[in-house]
């Protein structure tokens, strides 16, 4: 079995419980697909947890912290890209003086940021951040329209599994399905999966989200988390915006 997260967004506390939950299922293999990093309060120390998955991809809060936020971004969003920028970039002016080892530590995570694609295909299935219709763009898959363009772009591809949403679900060729947590979903028809948020769910559900990988099917887990830890985190930090900290409860 396969576990398959994306968008931690730095909430350490929401991926140390998915692993409690991981290494309690013995699942060892580890997909990760994109927004390592933003809004929340520990970029480095998520950084040197997942760079042990078989495979991670790039999110758009991935790409943004290497280049600057784009005015896509909400202003609150941007602080917090600046921010994990300069947790996490070696050479921001006010790291100047770093130790020789903290120096080294954060090159390393900068440079394995910089290594990231934003899609990976393993056999019949396809992984990626955003729209598998065209991965790197940063569309949502939100619509029918949308879901329609990935399977038509990807004739031989079976499977598909993406985030950024943050909303869990399935589309398949001839509709929509809720993503009811411990349902056995097949590959009798294609699919296209939205595995939702292990860090900051949408869905109005606050608890961790992810997906089990099986040889003939998945499911959806939740894992509740010390929620309350990481707001404490966020709103100790001037440049992070409160309200990063009230949407994790609310689950938007």
């Amino acid at each position: 079995m396969i576990a398959i997260l994306s968008d931690i967004h730095a909430n350490l506390e929401a991926l140390e419980a998915v692993f409690k939950e991981l290494a309690q299922r013995n699942i060892k293999r580890v997909f990760f697909l994109g927004d390592i990093v933003g809004y929340g309060p520990n970029p480095g120390e998520v950084l040197d947890q997942i760079k042990n998955f078989e495979f991670c991809l790039l999110g758009n809060h991935d790409e943004a912290v290497l280049t600057g936020p784009s005015n896509k971004f909400s202003p609150m969003a941007q602080r917090s890209i600046w921010w994990t920028r300069g947790q996490i970039c070696p050479d921001e002016m006010n790291n100047a003086f770093l130790r020789p080892a903290e120096y080294q530590k954060r090159k390393e995570q900068w440079e394995f940021l910089k290594k990231l694609k934003p899609v990976r295909t393993v056999g019949e299935m396809m992984f990626v951040h955003d729209t598998p219709a065209e991965p790197g763009s940063w569309r949502y898959v939100r619509s029918r329209e949308e879901a329609d363009k990935g399977f038509q772009n990807n004739p031989k591809v079976r499977a598909f599994f993406f985030g950024h949403s943050h909303q869990p679900g399935v589309w398949t060729e001839n509709g929509y399905l809720e993503a009811e947590p411990g349902r056995k979903f097949d590959f009798r028809k294609r699919v296209m999966v939205n595995v939702g948020s292990v860090g900051q769910p949408r869905d109005k559900d606050p608890r961790a989200c992810y997906v089990i990988l099986e040889a003939d099917g998945f499911r959806f887990f939740r894992v509740p988390y010390e929620l309350e830890k990481t707001q404490e985190k966020i709103r100790a930090i001037k440049d992070l915006d409160a309200k990063l900290a009230d949407r994790l409860a609310e689950g938007k």
